[in-house]
């Protein structure tokens, strides 16, 4: 108990310490693209959140909206990993606020619609143009960040996802229920427009005050580090990259399993109410705070606790330990939560379920960044990004199809097997790392020791 107060107290104290160092230009770039990735979140996610409504009007069947929502899944990853690309070649600030306008705009068109292949045409369209939004935000965070500000920023930017996640089911549920799914995708279009404009005249790609010369510098002295000079095709080949992107392809799979169908599988399969299934998906993504945070900043105190031990293995303990909690709750939720289960109980597990999810998620990304020299490590986090984004195309139409088949218990149990294999894979891992280490150092160390020595 000792020991965990001590890691909050610094973590607090380390957050304040931080957030104190920011200017007034830095906070209202910071605020102005949360703003704006919530908006790119909560548009990519506004047609999921209408679907239990959709099936209980008979509009669409389960495959059909599988097959809209995989085709934006499939431009999102696709257009994800190239704009990690191209935004090392063009303004950030470019690529946020034309991305997020476009998104907003397609998602008005998209209401216009009854075809299924035209809606899967528009929502895939709106795919592409939510790809620039966290590229293109990482970039800016970075120019404006110092190094020792940028983790935190990092986290507390990496929310605003979850803030979609936690106001976005209730109020589709009350905008859908008083004007219509169609009114309530338009509005929400219409504010990403806005906002895509109001990011266009305050957000800046760095600070003035940088100049040509230094970023030449910069760039001569990176030129002189000889493990810089890794191109990007080798960057699959660099010890454990290609096992980590595994594991947020599974991860993230499991997360937009949970975040596009457990509200129906709660209605349908549990027989719970509409408004207890959107307050469970607002309850996943409160917990998604909450293990955002934790991952971030004990992995940082963990890592300055023990500077001799690679910061990779002890980021990666920390996902083992959230991967099982995830498991465990996953398991109970998909068995155990029943028509006579309590609200109380249903946001409990949510919230567990979301710090099960996000705080993976949150290290991986800052996994494949660490483990790629400075110049490419942009592209390494778009090579992961790209895993990631196909773990959420499989759990759009794939998942809904395998439903189809079976039904979401069994689907949902296929995930919680998904969740073990993930586990199973860390703990050789870390074994044979851990091994390595203390071959190379002569300490015994273990995946508790690493954590809690």
């Amino acid at each position: 108990m000792q020991y965990q107060r001590s890691i909050t107290f610094c973590s607090l104290e380390q957050l304040l310490s931080t957030m104190g160092k920011i200017s007034r230009q830095q906070l209202m770039i910071f605020s102005s693209v949360y703003v704006a990735y919530t908006l790119y979140v909560y548009v990519r996610r506004s047609f999921s959140y209408t679907i239990p409504i959709l099936v209980t009007e008979g509009r669409l069947d389960k495959k059909q909206l599988g097959l809209i929502i995989s085709s934006q899944s499939l431009a999102y990853t696709l257009s994800k990993f190239g704009c990690g690309i191209l935004g090392d070649f063009v303004s950030p600030r470019i690529l946020l606020c034309v991305g997020l306008a476009c998104t907003g705009l397609t998602a008005i068109i998209f209401t216009g619609f009854d075809s299924v292949f035209l809606l899967s045409f528009w929502w895939f369209l709106n795919g592409v143009a939510n790809g620039p939004g966290w590229t293109s935000i990482g970039r800016i965070l970075k120019a404006w960040c110092s190094p020792e500000q940028f983790g935190t920023v990092w986290s507390v930017v990496s929310t605003s996802m979850n803030l979609a996640g936690t106001v976005g089911p209730i109020v589709t549920t009350l905008l859908v229920t008083k004007l219509g799914w169609r009114y309530c995708i338009q509005i929400a279009g219409s504010a990403a427009v806005v906002v895509a404009l109001f990011c266009f005249a305050v957000v800046k790609d760095r600070p003035g005050s940088e100049t040509v010369n230094q970023r030449k510098n910069d760039k001569k002295k990176d030129d002189k580090e000889p493990e810089t000079n890794i191109s990007r095709k080798e960057l699959l080949f660099l010890p454990g990259f290609l096992g980590n992107c595994c594991c947020y392809l599974g991860t993230a799979l499991v997360q937009h399993g949970v975040l596009q169908w457990s509200q129906l599988f709660i209605v349908q399969e549990k027989h719970q109410s509409l408004l207890t299934g959107s307050g469970f998906l607002s309850s996943v993504d409160i917990g998604g705070f909450v293990g955002s945070f934790l991952a971030g900043y004990l992995s940082d105190y963990m890592v300055s606790k023990n500077p001799s031990i690679p910061r990779p293995v002890i980021r990666k303990t920390l996902v083992l330990y959230f991967e099982i909690l995830l498991g465990c709750v996953l398991y109970f939720f998909t068995v155990h939560i029943s028509e006579a289960s309590s609200s109380a109980t249903m946001t409990v597990v949510g919230f567990l379920i979301g710090v099960g999810t996000y705080g993976p998620i949150a290290m991986f990304g800052v996994m494949a960044m660490e483990s790629a020299p400075d110049k490419i490590a942009g592209t390494a986090h778009a090579i992961s990004s790209m895993f990631s984004n196909f773990g959420l195309l499989l759990a759009g139409f794939p998942l809904s199809y395998v439903s189809s088949l079976l039904d979401w218990q069994t689907s949902f149990l296929l995930l919680v097997t998904l969740v073990i294999v993930i586990v199973s894979y860390l703990l050789l891992k870390l074994k044979a790392e851990l091994s390595s280490f203390k071959l190379a150092s002569g300490k015994r160390c273990n995946v508790f020791t690493v954590v809690f020595h």
